[in-house]
């Protein structure tokens, strides 16, 4: 997907789905603009299933190259490659040195800072993303540095957004945009089960990493470059449960849903420029499994789903 997308009407995607019963690739039509270059189908395919720690489910994902970065919740991590058919374990799950029941790891974002120059990975943003605060702070960002050989992580710097105006109310997801270097901050105002929540999005510039005082960089209304809802443009119903972020080409993708009729698997993908719903796309009969995030390998998008992965080809 390595061309600039444009602005899109907003329409509620209708879906149909075609099973190519040798391959397991089903097809997806949506209505609105088009994701792809070609015509408004994707292919979803089911990849593999997933190996991480058995007693934590799988939340935030992200990919560099080859290598897929899976999390869990409490702070589990572990490593794969990817070959383009499927998914390869590398490394175990272990603990990042974050790791606390306080800690969902919901969204994990790759930046292009590296540490040191000798780093294959760049430095990992991790979304705490739980009601109940970290250490005092709630909704933090843990940046951590990966080590060559994957098998060990260090926390360099603890981000927190000091919301002194209640913007957010149950979480707080995080999301880097590689692409223009910033952060974006994405979450409800009160909650999923309240009538009057809406969804707000906020902007900051990505703190350097030398920033801070003992690791911590608090970040408040005044280092904001944008806030706004998401319903002062977007008038369809619109409760997900949320769950991954991913930025790419302007666009911020978010997988939503828990895999069942009441709340079903949708795809969003919201223009950060024009400030538009570009796509809703319906996945609920072409997956399976609650949606948790996704990323891009190459011009295709592998989305993370509880103990499963699956391919999306635009």
């Amino acid at each position: 997907m390595k061309k600039i997308f444009y602005v899109a009407v907003i329409m509620i995607a209708t879906s149909v789905y075609a099973k190519d019963v040798k391959t397991n690739v089903k097809t997806v039509k949506y209505t609105g603009t088009k994701v792809c270059l070609n015509e408004n189908t994707l292919k979803v395919s089911f990849v593999d299933k997933l190996k991480g720690y058995d007693k934590e489910g799988y939340q935030g994902m992200d990919i560099q190259g080859d290598t897929v970065i899976s999390c869990q919740n409490s702070g589990w991590i572990s490593f794969y490659t990817y070959n383009g058919s499927k998914l390869n374990q590398i490394v175990p799950p272990y603990k990042l040195d974050c790791y606390s029941k306080e800690n969902h790891c919901n969204v994990v974002s790759l930046s292009n800072t590296y540490f040191s120059p000798q780093d294959k990975l760049p430095l990992l943003y991790v979304s705490q993303c739980a009601k109940q605060p970290y250490k005092g702070m709630k909704d933090v960002l843990f940046v951590v540095r990966i080590a060559n050989d994957l098998k060990s992580v260090q926390t360099v710097q603890t981000i927190y957004y000091k919301d002194e105006n209640h913007h957010f109310g149950y979480a707080l997801q995080w999301v880097i945009d590689r692409e223009n270097n910033m952060l974006y901050g994405y979450g409800n105002t009160v909650n999923n089960n309240d009538v009057s929540n809406k969804h707000r999005i906020v902007k900051f510039r990505i703190p350097d990493v030398t920033e801070g005082k003992d690791g911590i960089v608090t970040l408040t209304d005044k280092d904001l470059l944008e806030n706004y809802l998401l319903e002062e443009t977007y008038s369809k119903p619109f409760m997900p449960i949320g769950q991954g972020l991913f930025v790419k080409n302007g666009l911020l993708f978010m997988p939503t849903g828990f895999g069942t009729p009441k709340h079903p698997s949708v795809l969003y993908v919201w223009d950060l420029k024009t400030r538009q719903m570009q796509n809703v796309i319906d996945l609920s009969t072409s997956t399976f499994s609650e949606f948790e995030d996704c990323a891009m390998w190459k011009n295709v998008m592998l989305l993370q789903a509880q103990g499963n992965m699956f391919r999306l080809d635009f």
